[in-house]
Parts: C-alpha cells; structure tokens; sequence
C-alpha cells in the first residue's frame, strides 16, 4: 500500500480539555487482537457505502480497550477520512452522554502529515462533532452502514460549520490507536493518530463501486462477496 494510506487516519478530537482527558491515552489491554483486522467487507455506491470488519479478537465497548477505532481510507487520502472510535475522559461526539461514555460512535476527519506535536504520525485537524452513518460492534466484529460520501456538520474543535467529502472509492482499511498531546501546564495540544495496521485482507463486494471501476448499489449490510487480496 502507497505509505500515505499507513499514515492516514480515523480520528479524534476534542471539545473538552481536562486532566480527565489523561484518561484517553492510558487505559489499553493486554490483548490487543482487535486491533487486528482479519478481513474488511466493502460494499458502495456513488453515494453511500458499508464496511463489514473482521477482527481477531473481541472488540471492547467498555472502554477497556482505551482510545483506538477503525478508519476508511478513500482516493481522498488525508483530507476526507472516516472513522469509527470509541474513547473515555474526552466529549467530542453528539452520541457520547458525557465525557466519559466510551460509546462507540463515527466521525469525518482530515488530518495534518509533519506536525511539531505528532512527528510522523497523523494529527487530526477538524472532526465532525456528529456521528455520520451507524456502526455497531458484536463480539469481534464491527459493522459500519449508512456511510455518506459527503457530509455537512459542525467542527467539534472549533463549532465552526464544515464539509468533508470521502467520496466512496476506498483504498485501505486500518485500525489505530489515539494518543493526545498536553503541554506543561496540562493543555491538550493535539491528539495523534498512531500504530496503524491495516486490513490483512479487503473484499469487494461484486455489486460494488470501488477502485476497479466496478459499480452498482450499496446494500445494508455485506452479503457474499468476492474476495481481493492486498
């Protein structure tokens, strides 16, 4: 894969800094095979799209798991890129309760490359405060429909209107985990998106519109598919 696609990704900002936020970082597991994604099942049209994921291991919705989430790479690379993460100790999604709800939920994100917080790794640098399309999680999958090729929402950084538009020509899939920044006196500077892995394996479904060229209509939900080995 183009080392771009690596690089990029899913998610998470912020619109509540506190010493809660600490809490974002530092709670993780000691097995981490979810964060393996065996297989990804794409199924997509001109103007919605799905993603069925595989994992290794049983994902958390406890927020045992800490900060990570799965991410969908499209030919928008960096500037479009959708997410579904879940996270305790920050409050950046209409879906969470309160800061410390680590239900899951999806966002809309660009990131920055080369920033002096993150390094190499990614730093995210708008995010929707709403939750486009639905994802759920049961046992080691994660099930993302209803996915938009462009959306309208508000900046959860900066409550300032935005419009990000990935389109539907995917091109990787990848787990991540989050890592926020703080300065000396314990201000969130950035939040970087790292460890990224992708899918072992990417399934096109046959009706799909995807990198080939192939189109037809998105389903809801992934039916039998025709596998694609990256």
């Amino acid at each position: 894969m183009n080392n771009q696609f690596y690089i990029v990704i899913s998610l998470l900002l912020v619109t509540v800094i506190s010493p809660a936020s600490i809490a974002f970082a530092s709670t993780s597991s000691d097995d981490e095979d979810f964060l393996n994604i065996r297989e990804a099942t794409i199924d997509a049209d001109s103007d919605e799209m799905s993603a069925f994921l595989q994992t290794h291991g049983h994902i958390p919705t406890d927020g045992s798991g800490g900060a990570f989430g799965y991410g969908i790479l499209t030919a928008e690379g960096l500037n479009a890129v959708v997410v579904s993460t879940t996270h305790s100790g920050v409050l950046d999604s209409e879906e969470q309760s309160d800061a410390d709800d680590p239900v899951w939920h999806n966002h809309f994100v660009t990131l920055a490359e080369n920033s002096d917080a993150c390094g190499n790794d990614p730093k995210v640098e708008t995010i929707t405060f709403e939750s486009p399309g639905q994802v759920k999680i049961k046992n080691s999958n994660a099930d993302l429909t209803q996915i938009p090729a462009s959306f309208s929402g508000t900046d959860a950084l900066t409550n300032d209107d935005l419009t990000i538009d990935p389109g539907t020509d995917v091109e990787d899939v990848v787990s991540f985990k989050l890592s926020p920044q703080f300065n000396d006196n314990d201000e969130l500077e950035a939040v970087c998106v790292t460890d990224l892995q992708s899918a072992e394996n990417i399934v096109f479904d046959d009706n799909d519109s995807n990198s080939n060229g192939n189109s037809n209509v998105a389903t809801q939900g992934i039916g039998q598919s025709q596998s694609t080995t990256q």
